[in-house]
């Protein structure tokens, strides 16, 4: 049977039904088609986040409203519509950047854009007397921290070397840690390091380390007097020369600037010990030295610049005598050269006295033959040699003040 047979065949019952079937099918094609004449597609772009849905909805906040996306009062949105089926939302949101000026800090919100542009939007001085702590053209970014500071020039010394730079204003530490100049704790700085930064201020750094050192160093011989009457005074020799020992040094050295200014020992070992040396010292007078007698003044003096006044000159026969060791004189003392025996009613005792070739001496002895008028003087020597050699003369003997 033919289609269009057995269309007719129907019933009207099936007839009305194969009607609404064929509408509502027609419809449906119908509406689809309007809808997908009206929709969009739509990109959001938030942050790293990326949203893609197609809608029918026009208005910006029905559309991130369908999305789920909340927007903040100060979130930025940039629509753009490609054509009337492509809708592109870009949303930057906002955050808060500190910036210091004239070392106080202000928050300002922002949602995109450079430093650059913040500071001119702002007004903040970024030429070249300024020190700006970021670059000008880095993107702002969520909690970053700008500081923009007046130059100052400085002069610094340190390592061998003075210049002459720029530095924020701010504190000393600021300005060293701004020239990258590394200061250790034991480093010594000119001015505190919290110091505020000054036109002009100079700025000195001593570097200071400390090394443990291991020296080996001399060890000073001692010197032993001996006393000799061979020698006249002021006369001496070396009977045995010294010789320095050595010992081994361990030290914790403080260095300022490569300068060692401080040691402290914290070990010593000896590598050899020092060899004394003996110097013999001459005590014989050397009555003959350079002595001066003016007799218009009335002094006596003599090599060492001793100047002596004389008030009398007695002339007579003087003679010598000697003792042995620890002998004592008529006045108690020691029997030594230099003490004279006398007449003590004519020459008190205690009286000082010079002889010529004989030196400087004081009466503290007498003898029979001083006594009984024999001889004016008698002269202690060191020897009996000495006295047999001086025999008796006449001198000239001068009564010191």
């Amino acid at each position: 049977m033919s289609t269009l047979k057995k269309f007719k065949s129907l019933s009207n019952k099936q007839f009305k039904k194969f009607i609404s079937f064929f509408l509502i099918v027609g419809f449906g094609i119908s509406s689809a088609m309007t809808v997908a004449a009206l929709s969009k597609d739509v990109t959001i772009k938030d942050g790293q986040e990326i949203t893609k849905f197609r809608t029918l909805h026009s208005d910006t906040d029905a559309v991130l409203k369908q999305a789920g996306i909340f927007v903040g009062e100060n979130d930025k949105i940039i629509r753009t519509d490609a054509n009337v089926r492509q809708m592109d939302i870009d949303i930057k949101r906002a955050f808060n950047v500190r910036v210091q000026i004239n070392n106080d800090w202000q928050t300002f919100t922002v949602n995109d854009g450079s430093v650059a542009d913040l500071l001119n939007e702002k007004n903040i001085p970024m030429d070249e007397s300024y020190y700006v702590s970021e670059p000008l053209d880095a993107y702002l970014v969520p909690n970053m921290q700008i500081i923009v500071a007046k130059l100052l020039p400085i002069n610094i010394s340190v390592d061998g070397e003075t210049k002459s730079l720029s530095v924020p204003e701010g504190s000393v530490e600021n300005a060293l840690r701004f020239l990258n100049v590394a200061i250790s704790s034991d480093d010594i700085v000119s001015v505190p390091m919290d110091k505020s930064v000054e036109d002009g201020m100079s700025i000195s750094i001593n570097r200071v380390e400390f090394k443990d050192v291991t020296e080996v160093e001399p060890i000073p011989f001692s010197t032993e007097i001996k006393k000799s009457d061979s020698l006249f005074a002021g006369d001496s020799k070396i009977e045995t020369p010294g010789v320095n020992g050595e010992k081994q040094v361990s030290k914790h050295v403080k260095f300022v600037d490569g300068t060692p200014v401080q040691a402290d020992v914290i070990s010593e070992n000896v590598l050899k010990n020092p060899v004394s040396q003996v110097k013999i010292v001459g005590t014989k007078p050397n009555v003959n030295r350079n002595i001066k007698i003016n007799e218009e003044a009335g002094t006596i003096s003599d090599g060492s610049g001793n100047v002596y006044h004389y008030n009398k000159i007695l002339t007579g026969v003087c003679t010598a005598y000697t003792a042995e060791d620890g002998a004592r004189t008529s006045t108690g003392a020691i029997a030594k050269r230099g003490i004279v025996a006398v007449n003590p009613k004519q020459i008190p005792y205690g009286t000082k006295l010079y002889i010529p070739n004989y030196g400087y001496c004081v009466a503290g002895d007498t003898g029979g033959a001083m006594r009984q008028g024999r001889a004016m003087i008698d002269l202690y020597m060191d020897s009996e040699k000495e006295c047999r050699n001086f025999g008796r003369r006449t001198k000239q003997v001068y009564i010191l003040d």
